[in-house]
């Protein structure tokens, strides 16, 4: 018994832990001109959020001065009271530091987020200031998208959770606007990171906010409607029900999903992503992220650094784990590292994409 469980637990890390590392090559891609078509999706004139500011005195991390903090959201992005909440951890080390923004996975698993907002501090030591956007809100409600029998009830509901997909990468650009306020921040050196649909929410930010920096997108895509059409576990169950009940066919979900969620798809600003300073995290067994829609965010982020694990879309996660001798927090790390806390090198150049807000100074 012992000498299986010995080859189950070796078999268990050997799938956590193999992966390819595809270094960016630059010479190998024509970099495409930025786009030139701007939706208008991401504008927004709220002014820069003033926000409440709250002790954490039980969760406090060697190096940093933890808080949280709060505003109201300028739209109706699904979290509790409409507001923002996140936690900011300040460095405690003097001088301006960068900043490493984590989103999280909607009303679904705060784990990934929070390994690496508290692995960055600890492996950074001070080096970087880390902002970590709480999310216990749906976008997608799953089970009451399932529930509905009616094209129109349907259309309404996908919607309004297109409106808080966007009301959110909104919030996380308010976010920046805060931080450009405070006096501890490298405006210079701003980083981006989320996980499958927060990798998606992530890459919609980068390709619209040229203040983004560094960005790592771990299990996400582009063409979100192949997600919608071909992802398993819960989007499959909305899928059939909704179906069914509708009498659509795949490609009817599908085409219904490309019209209601374009604007969602970071292909549409290839060209506006920085490829040396963007990290791609997959899986190219991926059960819920199809083929299609991994190629399409790697190549509108012009083609950069990659890791690839050969296994489905949860699996890398338990390579954040001490089973998985936490080989893919680590190489989160070291790339975030090797972007953020070594010397600046170039200044930010203001792509030609900045959309439309209004700033006004915020109140500690």
């Amino acid at each position: 018994m012992l000498q299986v469980l010995c080859i189950v637990s070796g078999l268990l890390l050997a799938s956590c832990t193999v992966h390819e590392h595809h270094p960016y090559d630059k010479q190998g891609f024509a970099q495409p001109r930025h786009a030139s078509y701007t939706s208008g999706f991401y504008d927004y004139n709220a002014a820069t959020p003033a926000p409440m500011l709250y002790p954490l005195p039980f969760q406090q991390v060697a190096g940093y001065h933890l808080q949280g903090i709060q505003f109201a959201s300028s739209e109706d992005n699904g979290q509790p009271e409409n507001l923002v909440d996140a936690r900011y951890f300040r460095s405690l080390k003097p001088g301006k530091k960068p900043l490493l923004i984590v989103l999280p996975i909607w009303a679904t698993h705060s784990f990934p987020s929070t390994v690496v907002a508290n692995g960055f501090a600890a492996y950074s030591e001070g080096g970087a200031n880390i902002l970590w956007l709480q999310g216990d809100g749906a976008l997608f409600d799953w089970f009451k998208l399932a529930g509905i029998d009616s094209e129109e009830a349907f259309r309404d509901a996908v919607a309004a959770s297109a409106a808080r997909f966007r009301a959110v990468a909104i919030d996380t650009r308010r976010l920046i606007d805060w931080a450009e306020t405070k006096a501890e921040i490298d405006h210079q050196r701003i980083a981006i990171i989320g996980f499958s649909m927060g990798a998606l929410l992530a890459a919609n930010v980068a390709g619209n906010d040229p203040r983004i920096h560094t960005a790592v997108y771990v299990l996400g895509g582009a063409r979100p409607w192949h997600m919608m059409a071909e992802c398993n576990l819960v989007v499959e169950y909305v899928r059939k029900q909704v179906s069914a009940d509708l009498g659509w066919s795949q490609e009817q979900y599908r085409a219904f999903f490309r019209d209601q969620l374009r604007y969602g798809d970071p292909a549409m600003w290839q060209g506006r992503f920085r490829a040396e300073n963007t990290l791609i995290i997959e899986s190219s067994r991926d059960d819920c992220i199809p083929a299609a829609s991994r190629a399409a965010l790697f190549n509108a982020t012009g083609q950069p650094e990659r890791i690839l694990y050969p296994y489905n879309h949860w699996q890398p996660f338990l390579s954040m784990t001490p089973v998985g001798r936490n080989i893919l927090s680590r190489d989160i790390f070291e790339f975030l590292g090797r972007k953020l806390l070594q010397p600046p090198g170039e200044a930010l150049t203001p792509g030609p994409h900045q959309t439309r807000h209004v700033r006004t100074p915020a109140a500690d």
